[in-house]
């Protein structure tokens, strides 16, 4: 579990659940992660089964698997990503358990046939898939084969309290040692992410804007890809890579406007994040990001890989401090309304009772 939006939302789901009505424990495929220790020191159940699926047979993976459920006879398993959706599936077959779960976080931009196959022969032994945007939803239908009855739609959630923090913008950026307008953009550093567009729109506003500085927070394969992008870009003063923080909420309150560049995604967990905490946000136009944002109205989305519509809209909002203010004050209310943790959970406490029931109907 290594910093990132689905392992972040495992360790909501571990920590959020009512304890009155579930015993909940996490595992990991591989070792615990930055999260899972997280987790594993806050008293939790973790474990951890330390393997590398790249140097592992199927095989062996799945009977690791598969004893660990044996052991803990959990009713309701519950998958997060390909891989630990793929190997725990498998390993629950036959165990008859209450309910299998699947949640899918990602649209399926570059479809894999061996996923699709593998998605296709699960179904028999999956109760429910969740996906986190409409886009997802359909993905899951068009090419898993699943039944639109075992396909539900279940969006992800901030806990919006653990976002207030009592700092002054201009505190949180003496903390961070930034000064000047503060751009964000919060996520791994991978290519679905879509930092190379941004840091071409900040060469863009370089010249004009000179208290323009953008703040990325995570880590990824393309660290030294993006570092050297920087560099040649002439960057090296105005973008700083944080690596891997787990103190989100102070970089948010920082923050004068949040970036979310994305090439392609299910919905950020960063985002709603960002929204949540009240700051005004430019997004793509993908998946789940039309889904949350009406352009304009809680926020502004430009085209995905388009480094001047990134430029145009960040320049727009430099210089509209009104727009700002009530482009954020919107986006804290749409999180608030239909994306928050509290009501995220009761939905899936619903679905883990309702799968429940069915075995004990007494």
């Amino acid at each position: 579990m290594p910093v990132g939006g689905a392992e972040d939302l495992v360790a909501d789901i571990v920590r959020g659940l009512n304890p009155e009505l579930f015993r909940t424990e996490a595992a990991t495929i591989g070792p615990l992660g930055a999260v899972g220790e997280e987790l594993a020191r806050e008293g939790y159940a973790v474990t951890a089964l330390g393997l590398n699926i790249k140097r592992t047979s199927l095989v062996r993976v799945v009977a690791a698997v598969r004893r660990l459920l044996v052991a803990r006879r959990p009713d309701i398993l519950h998958t997060h990503l390909y891989h630990a959706s793929l190997y725990g599936r498998l390993a629950a077959w036959g165990l008859g358990l209450a309910g299998v779960v699947s949640s899918v976080h990602s649209v399926y931009t570059r479809i894999k046939r061996h996923r699709r196959l593998w998605n296709r022969l699960l179904v028999p032994v999956t109760d429910v898939v969740l996906a986190v945007s409409p886009q997802v939803r359909a993905d899951i239908l068009t090419y898993d084969g699943v039944p639109p009855d075992k396909v539900r739609l279940l969006p992800n959630a901030v806990d919006l309290k653990a976002l207030e923090i009592p700092l002054t913008r201009e505190e949180a950026k003496a903390r961070l040692g930034v000064r000047g307008f503060c751009l964000g953009a919060v996520g791994r550093l991978e290519e679905a992410k879509g930092h190379a567009f941004l840091l071409e729109g900040m060469q863009m506003l370089a010249p004009e804007l000179p208290e323009l500085t953008l703040l990325v927070a995570g880590d990824g394969r393309l660290r030294e890809v993006l570092h050297r992008q920087r560099a040649a870009l002439g960057l090296e003063g105005r973008v700083h890579f944080l690596g891997f923080r787990r103190d989100v909420p102070l970089i948010y309150r920082a923050l004068d406007l949040y970036v979310q560049p994305s090439l392609w995604e299910g919905l950020s967990l960063a985002l709603l994040q960002a929204m949540g905490a009240g700051l005004p946000v430019v997004a793509t136009r993908v998946s789940g990001f039309e889904e949350v944002i009406t352009s304009g109205d809680n926020g502004i989305l430009v085209p995905p890989r388009d480094a001047a519509a990134l430029a145009r809209a960040i320049r727009e909002l430099y210089h509209d401090s009104m727009a700002r203010r009530r482009l954020g004050e919107a986006a804290r209310r749409t999180v608030a309304a239909g994306y928050s943790q509290e009501l995220f959970l009761q939905r899936l406490e619903t679905l883990y009772l309702e799968l429940w029931r069915k075995q004990r109907p007494s």
